[in-house]
C-alpha cells in the first residue's frame, strides 16, 4: 500500500469530523429570543397603552425584565409568564411620556438552562396608532455562517496537508540524491 493510499482514510475521517461539528455547533449557539412584540423592537406606538406582549421562540422560564421611559425612569410593571412562549408585561399606569422607551428582558432557555438577556427600543408618540403584535424576523433559517467556516476550515486544512507532502516529497528527494 502506498504512502498516499494509508493516509487517505486519515484525511477523510478528519474531514467528517469537521464537517460534524460544524453542524454540531450551529445548533449550541442557538438561544430562545424574542419571536413577535407588542409593541415591536423599532416601532412608532401611541394610544393607551397598559400592556406589552412577548412571544417567545422556543420555551423560556423564569422571564423578568424592565421598560425604562425616555428619562431613564423605571416603569413600573408586573412581568407575567402565561404559557412556554408567551409574557404579558402590565404596566401600573399607561404610558405617558412621548419618546423612546427601552424594554430590556431576562429569561432562561429551557432546552439548555442557559440564562439569555436582551432588549429593544420603541418610541412611544400619542398621535400615532396602537400597537400590533409584530412577528420579529430573526435571520434564522439555515446557519450558512457555520457552513462558510467550516468549508473554510477544510480547504486551510487540505492547503496545510498538500504542503506537508509536498515539503516531505522535496526533502525525501534531496535525501535521496
Amino acid at each position: 500500500m502506498s504512502n498516499n493510499t494509508r493516509h487517505c482514510p486519515r484525511a477523510v475521517t478528519v474531514l467528517v469530523a469537521i464537517i460534524g461539528l460544524g453542524f454540531l455547533t450551529s445548533t449550541a449557539f442557538a438561544h430562545s429570543g424574542l419571536g413577535a412584540a407588542s409593541p415591536a423592537p423599532g416601532s412608532r406606538v401611541g394610544g393607551t397603552i397598559t400592556e406589552m406582549q412577548l412571544r417567545y421562540s422556543s420555551t423560556v422560564a423564569d422571564v423578568d425584565g424592565s421598560v425604562t421611559d425616555p428619562n431613564g425612569n423605571i416603569v413600573e410593571s408586573n412581568w407575567v409568564q402565561n404559557g412556554n412562549l408567551r409574557v404579558a408585561v402590565i404596566l401600573a399606569e399607561p404610558l405617558s411620556a412621548p419618546g423612546q422607551y427601552a424594554v430590556r428582558h431576562i429569561s432562561t432557555d429551557v432546552n439548555d438552562g442557559d440564562r439569555v438577556e436582551a432588549a429593544y427600543l420603541f418610541t412611544y408618540d400619542p398621535t400615532a396608532p396602537p400597537p400590533q403584535l409584530e412577528i420579529i424576523p430573526n435571520g434564522g433559517g439555515f446557519p450558512w455562517i457555520w457552513v462558510l467556516i467550516g468549508t473554510g476550515g477544510v480547504v486551510i486544512l487540505l492547503l496545510a496537508w498538500q504542503l506537508y507532502r509536498s515539503m516531505r516529497r522535496a526533502a525525501q528527494f534531496e535525501t535521496t540524491t
